[in-house]
């Protein structure tokens, strides 16, 4: 069994942390809905793959990106504040599209299923 790595428990705090941050102290209305999906760090803990995911058309979803990244120091001051380690993660973010992908697959497979059923009801009344 794998241990719980300081590098997999500080992604988690940073992960709730930056969530919170976005939602209690950035109140800027053109951020929109907003999901922290995800952190990766690197293995020496200077820097913060953040991935997100935004919900709404496109224009919203990059407006939403546009704050997360002005507003990025206040981010990691406020992280730096509330987090154990020495130093404060350099942070970036990433759109999170893995989402987008699963819903993509869901449509795909009702597609087939629909084709199927409508392939055998063909087939049905041919007989």
């Amino acid at each position: 069994m794998r241990e719980f790595k300081r590098q997999d428990r500080l992604a988690d705090q940073i992960k709730k942390e930056v969530a919170e941050i976005l939602q209690f102290v950035i109140k800027d209305p053109k951020l929109g809905f907003v999901t922290i999906t995800d952190v990766e760090l690197s293995k020496d803990l200077k820097y913060a793959r953040v991935f997100f995911s935004s919900m709404g058309t496109a224009a919203e979803k990059a407006r939403s990106a546009k704050v997360l990244e002005r507003t990025k120091g206040v981010v990691q001051a406020e992280l730096g504040k509330r987090i154990h380690a020495r130093k404060t993660p350099i942070i970036t973010y990433k759109v999170d599209k893995s989402l987008e992908h699963g819903q993509r697959i869901n449509e795909l497979l009702e597609q087939i299923k629909h084709e199927k059923t409508s392939d055998e009801e063909h087939d049905d009344s041919d007989s």
